[in-house]
Parts: C-alpha cells; sequence; structure tokens
C-alpha cells in the first residue's frame, strides 16, 4: 500500500480540484468548461454577500473571468450544467443529472402535500394546472401563480422568514421529480421553471406520477410502506462515486459519499467495484487509510492562492477539511451574532498546499469595496501581502474601486 504525507495528500486534493494551476491571462469559456468538468458540480447558493456563490469557485481557480459567459454557459443550449438537488442544489452536468433516477422517480415518498387527507386532490389537481401553465414556456412561481386557481390554505413554515406558497411548493414537487428544472434565475435569484424537455433536449420527459407502476397510488396512501428504492430504480452510485473520486483525488469512503450525497452503503459497493478495477486505489495518508484516484496527480508544490467560497468543493464537506487541512471552519452566517468567532462570511484563504487564515468579506456595492472585515490567520501564518493581492484581483473582478482590509483603506494600483 502506498503511503503519503499530510502534505502530498493535500496537494492531491488541490490538484483534483484545479487549483494548483495557473490562471490564464484570458478567461474563455473552454477555461470555464475545463473548470466545471474538473470539479464535477458547482454548488447554489442565495447568499450574495459577496456574489452568488456559485460564481466564486471559478474565479478561485480561473481569476477574473465574464460572469455573463458562465451564465450563457449554464442558461443557454446546449447547457454545460442545469440544476439539482445534487449536493444540496447545484449545477451538475445533464448526464450526471441522469444519475439520479431513483431520487427523481420517489419524490412522492415525501409528502410536499399529495397526500393531505383533506387537501391532498386540490394540491394535485394544482400540479397538473402548473404543468399546463409551464406548457406555454417558463416562468417563476409568482408568474406561474398568476395563472393558476386554487383554493388551498398557504402554509406558514417559519424558515428564516421564507414561507412558500402553495404554488412554490407545487413546483418544486415537480422540479424534485425532475419533471420540471430550472431554465434559468430572475434578479431576485428565484428559479425560473420550466418543463424539463425545454430545458435540455437530452433528457427525458417525465410524466407526473405519484407511485410505481404497479402501486400507482402509494405516495398517496398515509399508510403505505414508502422505503428507499420501493420504485424499483436506482441512483447510478457507481458513476456518481467515479466522478465523485477523480474530482477529489484523495479521499474516504464519507468524502465519497457526501460529494453527490448519497448512502454509505451503494457508495461502499461502488468503491469495492473501483478498487477491483484499479481506478481506485487504497493507500495510506500519515497513518490513516484513505482512496486515492488512480489518475490523481501529486505534483512536488503547489503555488496556489484563492479566497474560497463556503460552498467550494474542496471545503464544503468539513470532515474532510479536518482531516487534510486541519482546519475547523464554520462560514457563521447561521451563528448566533454573539457566538461568532471569525465574523458573519467567512471565507477560508488557500496559500500553497496550507489553508492559512479565514477572512470575513463584505462586497459593499454602495461604497465600491470590497472589505475585509476581520482576518485570523493560523498559529505562525501571517501573509497580509498575498491577501491584499488577492482582495485586489476579486474586488477588479467584480467591479469595485478599492479594498478595506480591517479599516485600512487600500487602493486597488
Amino acid at each position: 500500500m502506498q503511503k503519503m504525507t499530510s502534505a502530498a495528500a493535500r496537494r492531491t486534493a488541490i490538484a483534483a480540484t484545479g487549483l494548483d494551476r495557473p490562471r490564464p491571462d484570458t478567461v474563455t469559456a473552454r477555461h470555464l468548461k475545463s473548470a466545471f468538468a474538473t470539479m464535477g458540480l458547482a454548488q447554489i447558493d442565495s447568499v450574495a454577500r459577496v456574489v452568488r456563490s456559485h460564481y466564486l469557485p471559478f474565479f478561485s481557480r480561473l481569476g477574473p473571468y465574464q460572469r455573463a459567459t458562465l451564465d450563457r454557459l449554464l442558461y443557454s443550449s446546449p447547457r454545460m450544467g442545469i440544476e439539482y438537488w445534487a449536493h444540496a442544489a447545484a449545477f451538475v452536468p445533464p448526464q450526471t443529472w441522469m444519475h439520479f433516477e431513483r431520487t427523481r422517480t420517489e419524490w412522492w415518498r415525501n409528502d410536499y402535500g399529495q397526500r393531505h387527507p383533506e387537501t391532498g386532490e386540490g394540491f394535485r389537481d394544482l400540479q397538473a394546472s402548473v404543468l399546463e401553465v409551464l406548457a406555454g414556456g417558463p416562468k417563476s412561481a409568482r408568474g406561474v401563480a398568476e395563472l393558476v386557481e386554487h383554493d388551498l390554505p398557504e402554509r406558514h413554515r417559519g424558515h428564516w422568514g421564507w414561507n412558500p406558497s402553495q404554488v412554490k411548493v407545487a413546483l418544486e414537487a415537480l422540479f424534485a421529480g425532475g419533471i420540471v428544472s430550472s431554465s434559468g434565475r430572475n434578479d431576485h435569484f428565484e428559479r425560473i421553471y420550466a418543463l424539463t424537455r425545454d430545458v435540455c433536449a437530452d433528457l427525458p420527459e417525465i410524466p407526473l406520477s405519484y407511485g410505481t407502476d404497479d402501486d400507482p397510488h402509494l405516495g398517496l396512501d398515509p399508510e403505505a410502506a414508502r422505503t428507499r428504492g420501493v420504485s424499483g430504480t436506482n441512483n447510478d452510485v457507481l458513476e456518481l462515486t467515479r466522478t465523485a473520486a477523480r474530482a477529489l483525488g484523495i479521499a474516504r469512503p464519507d468524502d465519497l459519499a457526501d460529494y453527490f450525497r448519497q448512502l454509505r452503503a451503494p457508495t461502499d459497493e461502488a468503491i469495492t467495484e473501483l478498487l477491483s478495477t484499479g481506478e481506485l486505489r487504497e493507500v495510506e495518508v500519515a497513518g490513516s487509510p484513505a482512496l486515492r484516484w488512480h489518475q490523481a496527480r501529486t505534483p512536488r508544490s503547489v503555488s496556489a492562492r484563492a479566497l474560497l467560497a463556503p460552498f467550494d468543493p474542496l471545503v464544503f464537506y468539513r470532515p474532510r477539511l479536518e482531516w487534510l487541512f486541519d482546519f475547523h471552519y464554520r462560514i457563521e452566517i447561521y451563528t448566533p451574532a454573539d457566538r461568532r468567532v471569525h465574523g458573519y462570511y467567512v471565507t477560508p484563504f488557500l496559500l500553497g498546499d496550507r489553508l492559512v487564515g479565514r477572512v470575513d468579506l463584505h462586497r459593499d456595492r454602495a461604497a465600491g469595496i470590497l472589505r475585509a472585515h476581520q482576518v485570523t490567520w493560523e498559529p505562525g501564518e501571517e501573509h497580509t501581502e498575498d491577501l491584499v493581492a488577492e482582495l485586489r484581483e476579486m474586488a477588479m473582478w467584480l467591479g469595485l474601486d478599492a479594498v478595506e482590509l480591517e479599516g485600512t483603506h487600500l487602493p486597488l494600483s
């Protein structure tokens, strides 16, 4: 069994996710496609403290690029990626979307309202009406709501102030089932829903169903058992694990399962298969067992320099971050203010093969300033000059005029 040092494992992980490569002088669509293929996904989140989260991993790897180019690749045919619940909400290649067959087929295992004893029939009628509206073209939830009528009582689910309408819930159920997809986002970052066939011609048209062929009402029976796999379909966990292993380079079983939020049991089966084909290889990292992708590179050194989004593939699984980098991390936006340690929107700072600090970032559009409210360096690390260089490059990309580092104003030139 190959033995690796922690430093070698970190360099392998950084190279696998594409953060070791020099940034191009001019970023083209080809660079963006390559970065997306390397990561295998781009997580989506509505938080826009700096910029919408899916834009940042591309900047971290490529430097300044035209966000309009990435929008075109994601929202225009032929689409580089489409939205689905892959790792939380994420863009994935259309082929990867296909690997979630059981997740889509068994959407009705969850009760969105379709089996409510009093209002279930009305909810199902609403879903049918929603599909009729979307047959006329893509629309936001509010746009759909203007064209459908229903007498269902609106729900009140207090969650960060978000109370989804019945139309929104009906749309999200259809989205989970792959029956509708997202053709884009509006200025409020709301999904623009469309029939899946209208989003990507390569994807199958999925009819609205509430059960299996043998039991078409299974999802409507309050007493029925609806265990995973009841539909007889399966996600292609082998392909998902293969993609995760390639994107991670070096990983443990939990890391591979988390990349596309799959269960350990089928992931372990996939690992066994990939070990048998030689695509995965067992290694030992500082005395701990791990798995290495057979084509993963281990550079002798890396000159990475990047502020990482909290949802960047290198950092979104916190146990892997602690294992490889000995770096405990929280974004802290969900931490009560009096318990925050490093700030509100905390971004890890990658330099070389180490995470050397945490930076609380804020894009102040009104003032035209990228503010680093708080910087916390790891013990023995302080790289202010490198951080300022990265902040300036990010500020220029964002169209800002200056950087502010813990209260100190720094012009861009």
